[in-house]
């Protein structure tokens, strides 16, 4: 794993696991990890994981991470993996809709993973705060949509999804 891959690796952990509000706190937090970084490359690093600012339940940000792969960049597989089966939380399938239920403000991420995949058996999304909801083609395959949905949701989500006809 290159010094990037590692240090994007890095970023994913602290943020999974810690509330960050600002870059100065990630800033602190990565050199007390003995990974000096430039706010400059901090910032196209945030960038790259797709992180966005969330309200807390106390009134404060946070930064979350986007579930799947960024478009314009490659990065290491392992930190994205780990993201996903963080934030997602569970699948239930229930005629028209899947739910997809994700850890508090990583819905919209989600939400924009989803809609990325420009399946042809998922007509869009609405994101809550920690709720997706998956709108589907009448009489969609669920497999189809099973085989899309794997390229951002956990396959042992998906395995394990609650189907209600």
């Amino acid at each position: 794993m290159n010094k990037r891959q590692t240090r994007l690796t890095t970023i994913a952990d602290i943020l999974l696991n810690n509330i960050v509000g600002s870059q100065e706190e990630l800033l602190d937090l990565l050199r007390q990890r003995d990974c000096t970084v430039t706010q400059a490359t901090l910032s196209r690093d945030l960038k790259t994981l797709r992180t966005s600012k969330v309200a807390t339940e106390m009134g404060g940000y946070r930064y979350v991470i986007g579930s799947g792969l960024p478009t314009d960049k490659v990065i290491e597989q392992a930190a994205v993996d780990k993201v996903s089966r963080v934030a997602i939380e569970s699948v239930v399938c229930s005629g028209q809709l899947v739910i997809v239920k994700t850890r508090n403000g990583y819905a919209g991420g989600v939400a924009y993973d989803i809609d990325d995949l420009d399946s042809p058996y998922i007509l869009g999304t609405i994101a809550g705060a920690d709720t997706v909801f998956v709108a589907l083609r009448d009489k969609a395959p669920m497999s189809e949509v099973c085989s899309a949905l794997a390229q951002v949701i956990p396959p042992s989500l998906i395995e394990n999804a609650t189907i209600h006809y």
